[in-house]
Parts: structure tokens; C-alpha cells; sequence
């Protein structure tokens, strides 16, 4: 039997040594995994820890958003492409009734207001409250979210609102109406205090007379056309010829411009100045420029009217007047209604005049004169007899037919 010799020192040294270097090796070999093992378990508990804390997030945000829907003052509904109820919050169910979820849309439609579809974006429920819905797609699964919110309390703000509004509306009609009537109404007056006079001549008292039937039926026709307007019916438009207008013009005015000591000069134009219109209305605005500047001079006052075509298709009245003119920095303000500087003013008399010329189709503006006064320009398109207008306005041009410029 053979024995295994016995190492050498040296041999023994070299194990040892082999022996302590390995050994070396797997501590540090476990010292690293130990480390890497600690690194990965905190990684890991960070990593739960976050996702502890989203999860806690999203059900805390979960928690307040059906909170929130609960505590919505108007209804929310979710129904899905079956048009079927999936979900409701509280205050759906108390305005369209319980059962709700899992009811079909059509059924829960018919039980509240009578009808299985919408009619428009405003639902009625039986109990006269009225809703506004509206939806939106909520997911691509094809489900709508339907809000519903109660309008019964604008609805009924609208309708005061509404008549309100009519009732202002009718309050500044009247006063236009009133505004309007004045002057003839004046006139009519100042011509009947003539037909008391007992030495009036026949012929005279006639002339008289025929003024003051005019002067009625001129405001007869503005009370009419008032009235027509409170009805909704279209104004009628006819073909209005100037010289007419200015004839009526100043047979409205001349009694009260006589009276306080003023003048107007009218010009004379053939019937070839024609627009579409209504007469009385202009013969209104004309009348209340005339007013107008009487009121603002405090004292007689000459007025010079000026009546040219433009060009085939407009034409222009040029009022002017000797007065104190007006404020430069209220001139842009004087066309709006109830805009005045007089303490018994109105603020109606130059509104009603925009009002008309802008319902010609026109339009007004006013400047101050260098040498005093206020001249206001009405522009109105014209309506002229095809065969002669250009001739006419060339005519015209040439010959001064419109006068007192």
C-alpha cells in the first residue's frame, strides 16, 4: 500500500497562500452581492412606496371627482352606444326619478317629460321645469356623459327681460310719437285761433280751414304708421317727390317760425327730385331740424334750405341755420336718443331725424358753419325718371335750379 508523500514547505506555503487569495476573493465576491442585494431592496421598497402613493393619489382624486359630481348642482349621466343609463349622480336621479340606472334613455325621457327623444337642446319635465342637455362623447367605448342643468330661473328672467325691453320699447315709440305730432299739432292750433277771428275773410278762412284738415291728416298718418309699426307690418314705400315735401315742409312750420319772429327759405325744385320713401317721415325730420334750431337760438332764426342731386344716383338737402351752433365736443353725441343739453329737452328730436333718413337709406351728418350756425347734410339715394336723370343733373348743375346754396 503506498502513502502520499508528505508536501514540502514550499508547497504547502504555495497552498496556503492559493488558499487565503480565493478565500479573499469570495468575501469581496460577497460583500459586493450583499451591497448590490441592499441596493435592489431599497430600490424596490422606493419603487412600492411610490406606487403606494399613486395609488393612494388616484383614489384620493377618484374619491373627490365622484364627490364631485355628486355635489354638482345640475344631473350627470353616462349612457353607453345602447342608450342605456350606466351611471347617474344624485341630483340626476332627483330630477328625472328613480329607477335610472340600467333604464333605457327613451324610457327615462318619456316618464319625465312625455316624449322618448329631444325635441331641442331644452327638455320640459312634466312638472313645467326647464332643463337644458347637452352631451359629449365621453370615451372611445363609444359612451356619452349628458349634463342637464336647470334654466327655470333664466327662463324666467328672460321673459321679464322680454317685457321689459317691449315695455321700453312702446314707452319710446310713444315719445317719438309724441315728438312727432308736436309741430302739426302747433300748427294746427295757430291756425284755428285765425278762424276765430270773426273779420277773417271766406276765401281766407277756407285757405284756413284746408291747412288745418292737412295738419290733422299729416298726424293721423304718423299715428297710423306708429301703429302699423306696433303691428309688424311693412312700411309702405312710394316714389316722393321733393317739391312736394318741401311745400308740406313749410306749411308746417311757417306758423311757428312766424311766431317767434324767425324765417325759412325753401327752395323751388321741379318734379324731377324723386325718392322712395314716406312722405310724412321726411316732412317729420325736416320739421324737427327746424324745431331744433328755433329752440337752440333762444330767439328768431333764419333757416335756408338747399336741395341738389349729387350725382344719377344721390341727392342732397342742405339745412342751415344762423344760430349759436353747436359744441364741438358734443357734435359726434347729438344723433343719440334721449341725448340732450336742454333742461326741457327731450333728446328725441335729432334721434327721430337719423332714424328717418337712415330708413331712406341715408344718411346725416352736421358741422358748424365759419360764419355761425349749423348746416346739416341729408344724403338719400335718388329715384330718378330713367329717360331724363342724367340730363337732368347736368341740367341742374348748369342751370342753379337748386337754390340758396
Amino acid at each position: 500500500m503506498n502513502q502520499t508523500e508528505p508536501l514540502s514547505v514550499n508547497e504547502l506555503e504555495q497552498a496556503f497562500e492559493v488558499f487565503s487569495r480565493v478565500s479573499l476573493e469570495l468575501d469581496t465576491t460577497y460583500r459586493e452581492l450583499e451591497s448590490r442585494v441592499a441596493a435592489l431592496t431599497s430600490e424596490l421598497n422606493s419603487a412600492r412606496s411610490a406606487r403606494l402613493r399613486e395609488l393612494a393619489e388616484k383614489e384620493r382624486l377618484a374619491h373627490r371627482l365622484s364627490s364631485l359630481v355628486s355635489a354638482l348642482p345640475g344631473g350627470v349621466l353616462i349612457v353607453d352606444p345602447r342608450q342605456v343609463v350606466r351611471d347617474a349622480n344624485p341630483e340626476a336621479i332627483q330630477l328625472l326619478g328613480d329607477p335610472l340606472v340600467d333604464q333605457p334613455w327613451g324610457d327615462v325621457l318619456l316618464r319625465a317629460s312625455g316624449s322618448r327623444e329631444l325635441q331641442s337642446l331644452e327638455l320640459v319635465l312634466n312638472n313645467g321645469k326647464r332643463y337644458s342637455v347637452s352631451s359629449r362623447t365621453l370615451d372611445s367605448q363609444g359612451d356619452r356623459v349628458v349634463l342637464i342643468t336647470d334654466v327655470s330661473e333664466i327662463h324666467h328672467l328672460q321673459e321679464q327681460l322680454g317685457r321689459k325691453q317691449r315695455l321700453t320699447a312702446m314707452g319710446e315709440m310713444a315719445a317719438r310719437l309724441a315728438h312727432q305730432i308736436r309741430t302739426p299739432l302747433s300748427s294746427a292750433t295757430l291756425y284755428l285761433a285765425q278762424l276765430a277771428r270773426q273779420d277773417l275773410p271766406a276765401e281766407q278762412r277756407q285757405n284756413i280751414s284746408a291747412r288745418v284738415s292737412e295738419r290733422l291728416s299729416q298726424m293721423g298718418k304718423l299715428v297710423g304708421g306708429m301703429l302699423s309699426f306696433v303691428r309688424g307690418e311693412t312700411p309702405v314705400k312710394e316714389t316722393i317727390y321733393l317739391d312736394q315735401v318741401l311745400k308740406d315742409f313749410k306749411l308746417t312750420v311757417l306758423p311757428q317760425l312766424e311766431k317767434s319772429g324767425s324765417s325759412v327759405s325753401v327752395p323751388a325744385v321741379d318734379d324731377t327730385l324723386m325718392i322712395i320713401g314716406d312722405q310724412d317721415e321726411l316732412v317729420g325730420a325736416l320739421t324737427n331740424l327746424a324745431m331744433n334750431a328755433q329752440e337752440a337760438a333762444h330767439g328768431p332764426v333764419a333757416l335756408t334750405l338747399w336741395v341738389g342731386a349729387l350725382n344719377d344716383d344721390w341727392l342732397q338737402i342742405r339745412v342751415r341755420d344762423n344760430g349759436p351752433g353747436i359744441s364741438e365736443d358734443i357734435l359726434d353725441r347729438i344723433f343719440d336718443p334721449f341725448f340732450t343739453t336742454r333742461a326741457q329737452g327731450t333728446g328725441l328730436g335729432l334721434a327721430v331725424v337719423a332714424m328717418t333718413v337712415s330708413n331712406h337709406g341715408g344718411e346725416i351728418s352736421a358741422a358748424n358753419r365759419p360764419e355761425g350756425g349749423v348746416e346739416f347734410l341729408i344724403n338719400l339715394p335718388m329715384e330718378m325718371q330713367n329717360a331724363t336723370s342724367s340730363a337732368f343733373n347736368v341740367q341742374m348743375k348748369n342751370e342753379g335750379r337748386c337754390v340758396n346754396e
